[in-house]
């Protein structure tokens, strides 16, 4: 592979990269605006500070990562799986959770609107 120093921004327009492998690259504080990103993969990055706004996020798949103060707003997730991620101390608003599934997930602290889930789910299961 070979070693090159840009030190200068890029723009980049109407390209198409697709394919393209980029490994020990400082991207901070890039844009990307109107991209087809489908299929991308992000493996060992730190995204922390990053924006998701009114993106597609269907079927994605997020796994063993770090969320802290992440914020997605006005995104498709339907289908997305979240694995070995903490969402600890996530605010959860306006979202449409219909056939989402919660398993083997810690609880403590976690409410549903105003409502402790663990109390909640211990009633549940005392009148079964």
């Amino acid at each position: 592979m070979q070693h090159s120093e840009l030190n200068e921004a890029l723009q980049i327009a109407s390209s198409d990269i697709s394919d393209s492998v980029f490994e020990m690259v400082k991207l901070e504080r890039v844009s990307f605006n109107d991209a087809g990103m489908a299929g991308a993969r992000f493996t060992d990055v730190n995204m922390s500070g990053v924006t998701f706004q009114a993106v597609d996020l269907s079927g994605a798949r997020i796994e063993d990562a770090l969320l802290p103060g992440m914020v997605v707003k006005d995104a498709n997730m339907s289908g997305a799986r979240f694995q070995d991620v903490s969402l600890a101390g996530a605010v959860i608003d306006q979202v449409d959770l219909s056939g989402a599934m919660i398993s083997n997930c810690t609880l403590a602290g976690m409410k549903i609107d105003g409502i402790e889930v663990e109390k909640l789910l211990a009633v549940y299961r005392s009148q079964r």
